[in-house]
């Protein structure tokens, strides 16, 4: 559905070539997405969250930024905002990842904090609904 609805606002990609790059982005992220949610839940969930924070996250957070770099720093795809873009804000959010561990990565950080001001995303942070915390 969020591929759909990103192709219909146009933000999705502006080629064939682009829209597959914003997939591998997403693709990548919801991987790590699922991950967390793996551990969260596990039977061993002590072993699967340092795995997680020492192991996961620091790789898909290095490739991630690589790919930004690679791309020309702005915007994981093109060089303007894609739905990539909202996925990796989402991602990167206090609700999956502390702020002290997404700073270690500049470019990131940079690009989550550009896409938080945006109007419409940064008016729906301050007033959306609170998450709930993962129970321990």
């Amino acid at each position: 559905i969020c591929r759909f609805l990103a192709r219909e606002i146009g933000i999705a990609g502006r080629s064939n070539l682009e829209m597959a790059q914003v997939d591998e982005i997403i693709d990548v992220i919801q991987d790590a997405i699922e991950a967390s949610y793996k551990a969260w839940y596990s039977k061993n969930k002590r072993e699967e969250l340092v795995m997680l924070t020492s192991k996961t996250f620091p790789t898909v957070l290095q490739q991630l930024e690589k790919r930004l770099s690679e791309r020309g720093g702005q915007f994981m795809v093109g060089n303007r905002f894609t739905w990539a873009d909202l996925h990796l804000f989402y991602f990167l959010s206090k609700d999956f990842i502390c702020p002290t561990v997404v700073a270690s990565y500049p470019k990131l950080s940079n690009l989550v904090q550009r896409v938080g001001e945006m109007p419409n995303i940064k008016k729906w942070m301050e007033n959306r609904p609170e998450n709930g915390k993962p129970q321990t």
